[in-house]
């Protein structure tokens, strides 16, 4: 592999990081009335400290900073939650003047539903009863015997009426929580902003093990993306609300700037927020119209919104402002909801973002970010290695095809088919590759080289024929073509010294070429006795995997080149980069090479220069 093995950890380590995972589990669950309060307070303060800084840099002190701007948060919470909470206690009171509409409404669904299943499971009783006579007998003769028992006494218990201090019990048990909850988080969160520099400061201290860089960047990495987060979510709600309320007026359902608002709030909660709105105001059209089209109107407008949101606008806001995968997302969610309730839902998304953080900047925490972040865990080079092992040619041609949209082939021969070729010497010179899997690899890249092919489109039954010879493993083909009658054209040369890689190597080389629109041919080493002597080749260009390895085959190849074509330049595509240049130049030049490259940037640069 390309990066540096780390030996594996002993099992009394991996036993004893088991043994921590389950103890911080077991805190986060059993801790949650302590932490979920300084959590939230964490997040708002990293929310708001920007604003206190631009305070700050006005001239105002950091109390007075701190008071205006927790103020202001307190102003702003608490007028959306008695606008809404009015605008919604209006709604609920103007439920019962249309009691009657939702009565009907959901006598004609229930015949619609359970109506025609009760209606399906009696026809199904009845058949079989039909089927079963010896056993329809047995209800009869039970009623039968019934006739002569009393009939049942009717018993109907009356809850007493609820005093006046029971319903404000009620109503205190059900307000005070979130209310003691919310207090809380205001004193902490003032506390923090107090003393926000110190605070960071010895967190930065805790845990940067004396690495004051790596945590400073790690600390500005987490609160700038969930500074974007918070920014992109919070436009992103702000966008469906106005579009739901906008909607919803055209539509003609009352109270639609609420129900946009509420939209708006609702959907801070992953997942299920904005479809509890939904049912809110589907249940208000229901209420309002005697119909259903007011109702399916609403459904539609709440589908269609989100439908729109998800596909199209929050892609490109949260994956550049998180960096989480969306599996890790849904994961998180399932997670810290199970683990802190409701809290947990709405926190999942920020919390799994400072895990992922945390995974980028810490190593013994790496798998953090390879299981929840966005990043490739597989290089491309690795990634084409992967599928070439499994023999997965179609993968391969995909990622062929997703690479040339932004970046040309010779930067793909060079970054993907080089790097994986790299990999595959080492497992190879270590045995651990085996014949099959090596037969895969080549049928994969084979008809990876076929897809370059018809990605350029070649011109054939011009002047120089067919111009790529490659692809195929249908030796007559190769046969056919390996007298190069050539014109006095310039036209280049590509070869190889046999043997399954170079032989890729050199027709991913002669597809380079073509995609530069240079003219070139391939010729495998067995028909070099072919080339006419009058053919006018400028360069040629032999692809092998390390020339000190190769050295004998390396030097009757360029011998036999050099006899032919005797005013041609020999160049040498070097494959392996484990040996330093100093050491594997001299044995190309010694076999008779003119030029030594190691890359395909560097073949084209050569035709070019």
């Amino acid at each position: 592999m390309s990066g540096t093995s780390h030996p594996p950890s002993p099992p009394s380590d991996q036993l004893a990081k088991l043994v921590g995972a389950g103890i911080l589990l077991v805190m986060l669950y059993y801790g949650r009335d302590v932490l979920i309060p300084i959590v939230l307070a964490i997040f708002l303060a990293l929310l708001i400290a920007p604003l206190i800084g631009r305070q700050r840099h006005w001239g105002l002190g950091q109390v007075q900073a701190v008071a205006l701007t927790v103020f202001l948060l307190f102003v702003t919470v608490s007028a959306t939650a008695v606008v809404l909470g009015s605008q919604a206690i209006r709604l609920v009171g103007s439920l019962p003047q249309y009691e009657l509409t939702i009565r009907d409404k959901l006598q004609s669904l229930d015949r619609l539903t359970l109506g025609k299943l009760n209606a399906i499971v009696n026809q199904a009783d009845r058949l079989v009863s039909q089927l079963s006579p010896g056993d329809a007998v047995k209800p009869a003769r039970h009623s039968a015997q019934g006739l002569d028992s009393p009939p049942p006494v009717r018993v109907q218990i009356d809850e007493p009426h609820a005093r006046p201090f029971e319903i404000v019990s009620r109503v205190i048990e059900t307000v005070l929580p979130p209310i003691e909850m919310s207090g809380i988080v205001l004193i902490v969160l003032i506390f923090i902003l107090l003393d926000y520099e110190s605070l960071r400061e010895r967190v930065i201290r805790l845990i940067s093990g004396g690495d004051l860089r790596a945590t400073t960047q790690a600390i500005t990495d987490a609160t700038g993306r969930l500074s974007r987060f918070f920014i992109s979510q919070f436009a992103v709600n702000v966008l469906v609300g106005g579009l739901v309320a906008i909607s919803l007026g055209v539509a003609g359902l009352s109270g639609a700037l609420f129900w946009g608002a509420l939209t708006a709030v609702a959907r801070f909660i992953p997942y299920i927020g904005i479809w509890l709105a939904a049912g809110a105001a589907t249940l208000m059209a229901a209420a309002l119209s005697d119909g259903w089209a007011l109702m399916i109107q609403t459904v539609l407008i709440f589908l269609f919104v989100e439908i729109v949101i998800a596909q199209f606008f929050e892609p490109k806001l949260y994956g550049h402002s998180t960096g989480l995968s969306p599996l890790s997302v849904v994961i998180s969610a399932i997670f810290w909801s199970a683990i802190w309730g409701p809290v947990g839902l709405i926190l999942s998304t920020p919390l799994t973002l400072c895990l992922v953080v945390a995974g980028r900047h810490v190593r013994a925490l790496n798998f953090l970010e390879i299981l929840l972040g966005d990043l490739s865990a597989l290089s491309q080079a690795e990634r084409f290695y992967q599928r070439a092992l499994t023999g997965d040619s179609a993968e391969l041609v995909r990622g062929l095809k997703k690479f040339l949209k932004d970046k040309p082939l010779r930067q793909y021969g060079d970054q993907v088919v080089l790097a994986a070729i790299r990999l595959a010497y080492i497992d190879f010179s270590e045995h651990e590759i085996t014949q099959g899997e090596n037969e895969r690899m080549n049928r994969s890249i084979m008809v990876l080289i076929d897809a370059m092919a018809r990605k350029r489109q070649l011109r054939k039954n011009t002047r120089y024929g067919s111009v790529l010879d490659a692809g195929s493993h249908d030796k007559s083909r190769h046969e056919s073509h390996h007298r190069l009658a050539l014109p006095a054209d310039h036209v280049v040369l590509v070869t190889d010294l046999g043997g399954g890689v170079s032989d890729l190597v050199a027709k991913v080389m002669l597809s380079v070429f073509h995609s530069e629109n240079i003219e070139a041919r391939y010729l495998s080493r067995g028909h070099l006795a072919g080339i006419e002597a009058d053919a006018d080749i400028p360069l040629v260009f032999v692809a092998c995997l390390a020339p000190e390895e190769h050295a004998a085959a390396l030097g009757e190849t360029l011998a036999e080149l050099r006899r032919r074509l005797p005013d041609a330049t020999l160049v040498v595509m070097r494959v392996l980069e484990d040996i330093e240049a100093d050491c594997a130049r001299p044995t190309a030049i010694e076999c008779g090479a003119d030029l030594l490259i190691h890359s395909y940037q560097e073949a084209v640069d050569t035709l070019r220069g």
